[in-house]
């Protein structure tokens, strides 16, 4: 990726506790988007939600997000908050890479075995 593009779309705590968020509610890039905290636009709009520890939080919420902050990781624990951890994207590759990668995996997922059958003493 190329320097200076934004991997996310950043959303500070303080943003989340102005926006009225109720209790047990759930915080995620649809939600943001409902109340108008977040208009991703062009290529904002495929990016990645990720929560910055700037500012506190004194409801308990659902978090939902591909990235926390350390900082808002803790303050979001202490305040007793969910956080779910969205995967990524998986990398496309070509078939026939993807291919012969199942077949090395296959390979040497058999040699493994068999070296440790080898190496565990017989009793």
């Amino acid at each position: 990726m190329r320097a200076g593009l934004p991997k996310y779309i950043p959303v500070n705590l303080k943003d989340i506790a102005d926006a009225g968020f109720k209790e047990g509610e759930e915080v995620s890039l649809g939600s943001l988007k409902m109340k108008g905290l977040i208009k991703p636009s062009g290529r904002d709009r495929g990016l990645p939600l990720k929560i910055l520890g700037n500012g506190e939080l004194r409801v308990k919420l659902n978090f939902n997000a591909r990235a926390f902050s350390e900082s808002a990781k803790e303050k979001l624990e202490a305040a007793g908050c969910s956080l779910t951890f969205l995967p990524g994207r998986k990398k496309w590759v070509k078939p026939s890479v993807a291919m012969n990668m199942g077949r090395a995996e296959e390979y040497f997922g058999k040699k493994r075995a068999s070296s440790e059958s080898a190496d565990s003493p017989s009793t």
